[in-house]
């Protein structure tokens, strides 16, 4: 009788495990394409500036001597085409280079892909 219980218990656990592989392993065919758009936006090969004072003046330049070319409001977003080091009398500023011209560090944030800068331009626009 002792047996006959044990071997009960043994392929009732079996089973079960039999059960639930065979039933946990099936094939999802209800799978999304991946949305291109969102995935380019996450590359992190660019970097992205965000203004982050309420007024920004973009440079020919790389020095606040500078003529001013354009001029950007808190939360524009513009790809990095170039940086610089500049040395002045001022101190050590980081410049950042974009189709409009030349930004200071002082204006800007930096993000590493444009998920993050539209982000953080959204949340600066609250």
């Amino acid at each position: 009788m002792r047996k006959v219980k044990k071997l009960n218990r043994i392929l009732f656990c079996v089973f079960s495990c039999s059960f639930f592989l065979f039933f946990s392993c099936k094939i999802n065919k209800a799978g999304k394409p991946a949305d291109i758009d969102k995935i380019e936006g996450l590359a992190t090969s660019k970097e992205w500036t965000v203004i982050s004072s309420p007024y920004a003046a973009y440079r020919a330049g790389t020095s606040f001597s500078s003529d001013v070319i354009a001029n950007g409001r808190q939360g524009d977003i513009c790809e990095v085409k170039g940086k610089k080091l500049e040395v002045s009398e001022r101190g050590t500023v980081i410049w950042y280079y974009s189709d409009e011209g030349w930004l200071s560090e002082n204006d800007v944030l930096l993000c590493t892909n444009k998920m993050q800068a539209d982000k953080a331009s959204s949340d600066m626009l609250k």
